[in-house]
Order: structure tokens, then sequence, then C-alpha cells
């Protein structure tokens, strides 16, 4: 059996319905420049309503230096609302038929004054007119009127996602976008003996204002518990995305779309300590988006001053892609966990040394520096924004080792192993020696062929 790995086997940071639902979605990872998306084929299924839904661009990736302008979209689509996530889902670039119905263009195409919550912005482009593509809570406005998912289309989404993790390999997924109707439909799935996987479900506001409404939810849902579905907690964010330059940073990004920034801020201080205490306060584990060097230093030190006041609570830090030895230091030895993907390594990698400079670029993927610091951490891919694979992260880590990024050590699966073996017994993945999957079994069924 030397040649092969058998572990329990978990993803510690997914979108669970997400993931299936993307899935449906117009794919945008083959585009180059903006202009192929004038070629791409439209099937009935991108169609949601009278809405073109799509999702993967990545303009990190095209030679232009502007973003994607709405123009392009307005010229195949220039009467149905069309709506394109990026690649990291913190960006929707949108024409100019979603931008009247939200009410941004005059009657003339102009932008009227907006505005924005904390933590958003309107790429504009060099006439000072939207480029179509809204950044972090600029998206709000646009969500508000997004069609809403039907109770059997989020079963099959919740299905979908299902099946993309059990063939991963994946028995164990820990799920960050929880909400009163995905909860239900999971609950079904469960009470239908359909659900292969143990879920910890967290659930999420897209804004920290609205904390409270997922704090109710998730109290109210861990009386509802069940073999395979715990509550993990609430989760809301502080920053955006590296790529989408939203990543609250403590220094400016080199190359920017717009203007020079570092990063956005969702929440200020006060808020973040509110959201923590009084999350605490119920015994509910809080986990927060933080990408950016700023952004966790700034968690880090709301927390630790609660901490240090006696008050204890648990902490999950989502992402922690860039991280200071100072900030380490702080979160040393309290109730935390940090929730990693290296697979955006496999990415990022292509600009991240470029967009962040070389002093930024050394806190860059720090698990090495948790790992000596005695500080948890597991292991994850953050579907549908990169693949379920314990091959890509594994393969990531190693790469990243050659440019400068500090090696991990010890057995690597101990991060893809969920960390309470008791919860599921006879659950089991077994892979072989490159980490292509070879059998899945759930609760003593193999479900390697469903």
């Amino acid at each position: 059996m030397d040649s092969h790995k058998i572990i329990n086997c978990y993803d510690s940071h997914v979108h669970w319905q997400a993931t299936g639902e993307m899935a449906t979605r117009l794919q945008l990872g083959q585009l180059r420049r903006p202009e192929d998306i004038l070629r791409l084929n439209v099937e009935p299924h991108h169609w949601q309503g009278e809405w073109l839904r799509g999702f993967g661009w990545d303009d990190n990736l095209w030679p232009e230096t502007s973003p994607p302008h709405r123009s392009l979209l307005d010229q195949r689509w220039p009467d149905q609302p069309v709506c394109l996530s990026r690649a990291d889902g913190h960006a929707f670039w949108v024409n100019s038929q979603v931008l009247k119905m939200i009410g941004w263009l005059d009657p003339n195409g102009k932008l009227k004054p907006v505005r924005l919550s904390a933590g958003g912005e309107v790429v504009l482009d060099s006439a000072g007119q939207p480029t179509g593509v809204l950044v972090d809570r600029a998206k709000a406005a646009v969500e508000a009127i997004l069609p809403k998912s039907t109770e059997s289309q989020i079963c099959g989404f919740l299905m979908r996602g299902m099946k993309i993790f059990n063939q991963a390999g994946f028995t164990h997924i820990r799920d960050l976008s929880g909400d009163p109707d995905h909860w239900l439909e999971a609950r079904r799935l469960e009470e239908s003996g359909l659900l292969s996987l143990a879920v910890e479900q967290f659930f999420f506001v897209d804004d920290p204002q609205d904390y409270q409404r997922a704090l109710k939810w998730a109290l109210r849902a861990r009386t509802e518990e069940s073999e395979n579905l715990r509550v993990g907690g609430v989760k809301v964010y502080l920053d955006g995305a590296l790529g989408s330059e939203g990543a609250l940073l403590s220094a400016p990004y080199r190359c920017h779309h717009s203007h020079p920034s570092t990063g956005l801020s969702l929440m200020g201080d006060e808020l973040l300590v509110d959201i923590l205490e009084t999350c605490w306060a119920e015994g509910m584990p809080v986990a927060i988006h933080v990408i950016g060097d700023q952004a966790c230093h700034r968690v880090a030190k709301a927390a630790r001053q609660i901490w240090d006041r006696g008050v204890q609570g648990e902490l999950h830090m989502e992402h922690s892609q860039l991280m200071r030895p100072e900030t380490v230091e702080l979160l040393k030895g309290q109730s935390l966990r940090c929730h990693m993907q290296p697979c955006h390594w496999l990415s990022d990698r292509l600009w991240l040394r470029e967009k962040l400079g070389e002093e930024l670029f050394t806190y860059a993927f720090p698990w090495r520096l948790l790992q000596e610091s005695g500080i948890s951490f597991d292991f994850g891919s953050d579907s549908p924004i990169a693949r379920p694979s314990v091959a890509d992260n594994f393969k990531a880590i190693e790469l990243s080792a050659e440019e400068g990024i500090p090696r991990l050590l010890g057995a690597l699966e101990s991060y893809h192993s969920h960390p309470d073996q008791a919860w599921t017994p006879a659950t089991f993945t077994q892979f072989d020696r490159d980490w292509k999957v070879e059998r899945v079994v759930f609760r003593g069924q193999d479900i390697s062929l469903t």
C-alpha cells in the first residue's frame, strides 16, 4: 500500500452552491482578450430568465492594460442584461442595459452621481464613464435585481456541486456561503439520503453591516444540525481580491487599472470589533475574508484586543494570502485557524510579483511562517474560483518553492484531512502516488462511480 494515500479528504474553503451554479454559466476562462466575448457560443442554459450569466474572465491574463468595456457587450447584446463574473468572484462586467436597470446611466448614457457602500469601486474609462466593471460592494446594486434561484434550482446546484467535490475525492467541505434557502435544501438532500458530503456550514452576508442577519440564521440552524450538516459560524468580508485589486494592502498596487490604490476596506475597526464581540458572546465562531496583508493585520489587532480582555472566541481567517511577521506574532497561541488555497499560486504567479512589488511579495503564501509559529491551518480550493483538487494544491506548493516561497515541511496531506476524524466513520478517499483519485467511500458506501 506504499503507493497509495488514504485520507479523510477535506476542502476547507468552498462555495458549494456556486460550484454547481457556475458550472452551468457561460465559461469565460478561455478569453485571451476582451474581444473574444463576441465569438463565444452561447447556449440556452447560459441564460437565467432574460439575463445572460457568465463566469471566469481574468483581465490579468490579457495583453491590454485597461479593463474590459461594456461597449463590447453592447455590440452583441444591446437590449438584454448581461452579467459576467470575474474569475475571483469579486467583480462584475455588465453591459449598458444593466447600468440602466439599476439607474446609473442618464438618457445620454452618461454616469449619474452614484453613492457607493464602503468597499466598492466603479471602474471608469479614460473619459470618466463606467466601463461596466463593478468591484466588490459596487456589485450590490446588480445583485439586488438578479433573478433569484428557485428551490429546485438551488437543489440542482447543490447536487451538481456535490458531484464535483466527490469526483475530486472530497468527502468533507467547509462551505462559506450559506443562507436559509441553501440550508433548507441541504437538509432536504440529507433527509432524502442523497447527501454524500459532511458539511461545515458558515452563514454569510455580503455587507458586513448586515452581520446580525447571518448570526440569526446560524443560531437557528444550530438547533437543526444533523448527522452530516454542522453549523460552522458566521462569515463576513473585510477586503476584496488581489486580481481585481480589492485586497487591502499596506502599500499601493504597482500596476493598477484606474488610479493608485491600496485596495478596498469593507468595514471599519469599530464594526469589526462589534462583529467579533457579538458573535463570540453567542458562542459563534467568526470567519473573516482577509487576503491583503493590511486586512490580516487589522483583524489580528482587533481580535487580540478582545482576547486580551479575557473574552474567548474562535476566529477563522479566510485566505490569509499575504501576512506580515508582526501579524503572526499577534496571533500566536490564540483560538485561531487559517484557511489557505495554495492552488491560487497557479493563477496568481503570472502577475503577483509585478502587482505587489518585491517587499509585499515576501509576505505571500505564508504557510511556512504559520507552520513555524504553531498556528493551525487547512488547505482548500475556494471552488468555483479554482477547481477542487488535492493534486493542484500540492503542485502549487512545489512550484512556489522554486520562486522563493518557503517550502512547507512535513506531510502535506495532513492539511487536507478533516480535523475531526470521528465525525464520519467508514469514510475515506484513496489516491495513487500522483494524487489521482482511485476510490471514494462515504459512511461505508463506495461513491466512486456515482
